[in-house]
């Protein structure tokens, strides 16, 4: 997949042609001067255009589409509705919104996770999956390490498999269990910075403390966590759709060294099992007698190791942020008067760290009112679902009273609901209870914050965040 960059800041609020013909086979984004307020103007397959644009029948078709340079603070947000009259666009999770999205999420039959339809044998034309460059990433893994395999990324009955062996680790009684060890992470991480009155807390804070928990749970040694961040960091770059093919090979080398990692792990856990995640996968038999196959514990635990830190990390660091911007809500928490839970939902709706996942079509079917085409790929954009007035009142704001405050879509839905939510969420809630008790009179650090967000196709994160405190 590629991208349109349109750098030239005399296109800003200029009305402008785009040649369609040309994207055939791409994705669209346009970007400004690779600073952090570029939005993505179409972001799905272009022949989803086709029932409006006909493509087919000609040779060259364009569109007009006025480019609206929008504050770097709030870069998707503002142009999710913008986009939302333009016709020719189907953005699905901005013009039909909600009920469409929640669709595409749980309708299996028509819409698949697995984009390289790894598990359907009777799909000719298949996609390269995530990776722009698919096919020089691929032979990176299959001749120096293992062909990725789309695990959680795939669709029931396999799906089913998956979830059953990994769902034991994360029940309620486990994830209640860990608690006392959160907070006292917590407080550990607050005292590692507490004396000096200010803190990068991303890096001091943020990275560290879902990094912890979920390599605790894993089953990997602390001492690893560095080279653990850097390999879920690769997997991140893997899917931002910002490298070029020489990064992503290079991204692809470091994580074969991440799946002989993890594969050295797994022999060990096999024979010296232990309470954590790892040991329950490799040692876990089906109904049928069946393990996991080697490719699909390193499908199964790279995604565990991403998704337990990577999204944790920036929805802390924005709530943080949120509280610094809006202080009648952190009065309200210091208060009493609103509750952690609830500002946890609304830090995960309102800045919804995930903002794009793919789906593949998997047979002709009609989103709202448009024919989609068996093949195409459709770029969900949750954030836009989670701003969605009919069902959410006033929903830029964020309001620690509402009635529904965890109605969003931002950890999926039905079968692909995030496995590891509850734990996210008991992160957030202690972290938060501890940090604002601990810390008093909390400032955004003078001169210190340019709020600019890391440059990615899918999730939505901070670069740093500075503060000041007293004791």
């Amino acid at each position: 997949m590629n991208f349109v960059s349109i750098e030239d800041r005399k296109y800003h609020n200029q009305e402008i042609d785009i040649n369609f013909d040309i994207f055939r086979e791409l994705p669209i984004s346009i970007q400004f001067d690779n600073l952090r307020y570029y939005f993505h103007v179409a972001g799905i397959q272009p022949n989803i255009l086709e029932p409006y644009l006909d493509v087919g029948k000609h040779k060259k078709i364009s569109s007009k589409i006025v480019i609206h340079r929008t504050s770097r603070y709030r870069n998707h947000f503002i142009n999710y509705k913008f986009l939302e009259n333009y016709e020719n666009l189907l953005f699905v999770g901005t013009k039909d919104e909600y009920e469409d999205l929640k669709r595409v999420l749980s309708d299996y039959d028509f819409f698949s996770r697995d984009i390289a339809a790894y598990w359907e044998k009777n799909v000719e034309k298949k996609k390269e999956g995530y990776w722009k460059y698919g096919r020089s990433v691929g032979k990176v893994f299959s001749e120096k390490g293992w062909k990725q395999v789309p695990c959680f990324g795939s669709e029931p009955p396999n799906h089913t498999r998956f979830r059953k062996a990994a769902n034991p680790s994360f029940t309620a009684g486990r994830i209640k269990k860990m608690e006392p060890y959160i907070k006292n992470l917590v407080n550990e991480l607050i005292d590692t910075f507490i004396d000096d009155g200010k803190v990068e807390f991303i890096s001091q804070f943020c990275v560290p403390l879902p990094m912890n928990v979920i390599q605790d749970r894993l089953g990997f040694p602390k001492e690893d966590l560095p080279k653990l961040k850097g390999w879920s960091q690769d997997t991140s770059a893997g899917l931002s759709q910002m490298l070029n093919e020489e990064e992503e090979i290079a991204c692809a080398e470091r994580l074969v060294e991440f799946q002989h990692y993890m594969n050295k792990t797994f022999e060990e856990k096999k024979l010296h099992p232990k309470e954590d995640i790892i040991s329950d996968l490799v040692n876990y038999v089906d109904e049928d007698g069946n393990k996991l196959k080697t490719e699909e514990l390193l499908s199964m635990v790279s995604d565990l190791n991403i998704g337990g830190n990577e999204t944790t990390t920036d929805s802390m660091a924005s709530g943080m942020l949120m509280l610094m911007q809006q202080r009648d809500k952190l009065d309200d928490l210091l208060s009493g008067k609103a509750k952690f839970k609830n500002f946890v939902e609304e830090i995960i709706r309102l800045e919804t760290p995930v903002q794009s996942l793919f789906r593949r079509v998997r047979k002709d079917v009609e989103l709202g009112d448009t024919l989609i085409p068996e093949g195409s790929i459709i770029d969900m954009r949750f954030g836009s679902a989670n701003r969605d007035n009919d069902q959410f009142e006033c929903p830029a704001h964020m309001d620690l009273k509402r009635k529904n405050p965890g109605k969003h879509l931002a950890y999926g839905t039905a079968h692909h609901h995030c496995i590891g939510a509850p734990l996210a969420r008991q992160e957030m809630r202690l972290a938060f209870e501890i940090l604002l008790e601990r810390l008093k009179n909390i400032q955004l650090e003078p001169d210190k914050n340019d709020f600019l967000h890391r440059r990615h196709f899918a999730l939505r994160g901070l670069n740093k965040l500075n503060l000041t405190f007293e004791r």
